[in-house]
């Protein structure tokens, strides 16, 4: 009977040993996801389901205002720079 104890015991810590000394199997790492632009960011929270904002944008005349401010803030080529200004300098502190 003591051998019989003996084996057991023997076997029941070994198999403790065994499952505390091994680890758990990590998952597969994931690739890193590309941060949206600021477009798909705002084209996703306009398309959000039930905010319906395409017909209040129509009804309000949204889209005819903005493409009027775009056309207003038009670009226009500025004069060459003259490469001669200068700073003046601060007063030396005493």
């Amino acid at each position: 009977m003591t051998i019989r104890t003996f084996c057991l015991r023997s076997l029941f810590l070994g198999s403790l040993l065994a499952g505390c000394g091994s680890t758990r199997q990590r998952p597969p790492e994931q690739p890193q996801r590309v941060p949206d632009s600021a477009p798909e960011k705002a084209a996703a929270t306009r398309s959000a389901a039930g905010l319906h904002l395409e017909e209040e944008d129509q009804r309000w005349g949204i889209e005819a205002a903005r493409a009027r401010k775009q056309n207003a803030e038009a670009p226009t080529q500025p004069g060459p720079a003259s490469t001669n200004v200068t700073a003046p300098t601060p007063p030396a502190r005493p």
